[in-house]
């Protein structure tokens, strides 16, 4: 009886005749593969009468020789591909038994010169299916023929049979829309944003420009660019596994800011940035603080009743990740407002269209960024005064105020007759956020052993808790 061979990553499976070879990503099959494209339950190897045979169980695809097949005996060694044409790669062979003769192959009853002829062919170290597609390129075969993998199908799987001949068989090979279709890959969302995003300023136009509404384009656009900034914090701080206990907290926060702008910042504002313009401490203290501490307000909320009510606390670059969230939030917020009112000035005012349509542009593609990095400088240090409680009211206070400074002076910047101070500004602000984005871990390490900052730390007493079992004394 022919014994089956599996070969997958350098690891060669046996297997005897009567079995059932089940491949997939499952930990219960016997040929594991562990990638995520390829289907828990994606292929079977079944023993029937006449031999092996390979099927597809139809949740993936599987490919020999770089065609889809539903079913293919194993009378020669298979180069099979999982889930794409170029997915994992498994080779399937039936091995003779040392007590058995030797396996007839696929050609037929052969003389002993043909037989010989036969093997130096299969002994070649190109794949069949390749030497059938060099020999479609160079036109010395047609589509219409078929490799040596391929005369083992059965006639209703040979793909190779196409009614327009050479020519359909290139635009298949060419343009798989079928394989690409049934791709698993497309359940990557890095594909799907990239179409979207491709489509959305066309889907914009079409959808709103017959709107009257000032506030839709800012609503639009920002809402667009957002997403784009907060994948941009995630890859930077780098908080770990986005776990459901993080998505509410982001919604809850999102929420938060909404509520706060208008019964908060806006009276605040108002009531305390009326003074002169030329002078940089009404926009420190009546826009940079009213802003930052709408922002920072939801984050120490949270963080505090996640620690005093569940007693869970959270690395503080989650708190920094949580922090550029709020900031987007405000700024898309921000953006909306700003941007109906550019319009409403375009409509009115002549000579203005440069001036307002890049204005247009800094606050849809760049306001919720700068929010995002001051509110994430606030929430770092937010992050480290609840989790370290003996400096925990300095550290808050601080971690508020840094981007309230900076946040005062940038806007101040934009009333002087050069604008290169707010650019300043804003380099500095962003050098800042990068730095504790790089050095987050490793601040928080040496807060961790340094006597000045540890006091009672929940971090620490779950160090000790898991090492003695018993909660430690205060």
């Amino acid at each position: 009886m022919n014994e089956l061979r599996v070969t997958f990553c350098g690891q060669v499976y046996g297997f005897a005749p009567g079995q059932t070879v089940r491949i997939g990503r499952s930990p219960e099959n016997a040929v594991i593969v562990p990638d995520p494209i390829v289907s828990r339950e994606h292929a079977v190897l079944r023993w029937q009468s006449d031999g092996w045979v390979l099927d597809d169980l139809g949740k993936g695809r599987t490919f020999v020789g770089g065609m889809p097949v539903n079913s293919v005996p194993v009378s020669q060694p298979l180069e099979v591909r999982l889930a794409t044409p170029l997915g994992p790669e498994l080779r399937i062979e039936s091995a003779p038994g040392p007590s058995l003769e030797p396996a007839v192959t696929h050609v037929g009853a052969e003389e002993p010169d043909q037989q010989a002829a036969a093997e130096q062919h299969r002994g070649n170290a190109r794949h069949a299916s390749a030497i059938h597609r060099s020999g479609l390129w160079r036109g010395d075969i047609s589509g219409s023929d078929s490799s040596p993998v391929y005369s083992q199908l059965p006639a209703h799987h040979a793909r190779m049979e196409s009614p327009g001949g050479d020519f359909a068989t290139a635009v298949h090979i060419l343009l798989p829309i079928r394989s690409w279709l049934k791709d698993t890959g497309w359940k990557q969302g890095s594909r799907l944003l990239v179409i979207a995003y491709g489509l959305l300023p066309s889907l914009f136009v079409v959808l709103f420009s017959g709107t009257t509404d000032v506030n839709v384009p800012g609503w639009a656009y920002s809402l667009a660019i957002a997403p784009l900034w907060a994948v941009a914090f995630w890859l930077l701080i780098r908080p770990g596994r986005i776990t459901k206990l993080i998505a509410w907290l982001a919604v809850a926060i999102v929420a938060a800011v909404m509520l706060l702008l208008p019964v908060l910042t806006l009276p605040w504002e108002n009531a305390l940035g009326n003074g002169d313009s030329r002078n940089v401490l009404p926009w420190i203290y009546g826009v940079g603080f009213a802003e930052e501490v709408t922002k920072a307000l939801p984050i120490l909320v949270a963080a505090l009743l996640l620690r005093w009510i569940w007693k869970t606390t959270l690395d503080v670059r989650v708190w920094m990740f949580l922090g550029t969230i709020s900031g987007l939030a405000f700024g898309v917020r921000e953006s909306v407002l700003y941007t109906s009112s550019y319009l409403i000035q375009g409509n009115h005012r002549a000579g203005l269209a440069i001036p307002l349509i890049l204005s247009f542009a800094q606050r849809v593609f760049v306001d919720g960024f700068q929010h995002a990095v001051w509110a994430g400088i606030a929430a770092f240090f937010i992050g480290m005064g609840v989790n370290y409680r003996r400096r925990r009211i300095p550290l808050i206070i601080f971690g508020i105020t840094l981007p309230a400074v900076l946040h005062g002076l940038n806007d101040w910047a934009t009333q002087l007759a050069s604008h290169w101070l707010w650019i300043v500004m804003e380099a500095v602000s962003l050098l800042l956020f990068i730095g504790y984005t790089m050095s987050a871990a490793t601040i928080e390490k040496q807060v961790r052993e340094t006597p000045l900052f540890r006091g009672e730390s929940m971090i620490m007493e779950r160090v000790k808790l898991g090492q003695d079992g018993t909660k430690p004394g205060r």
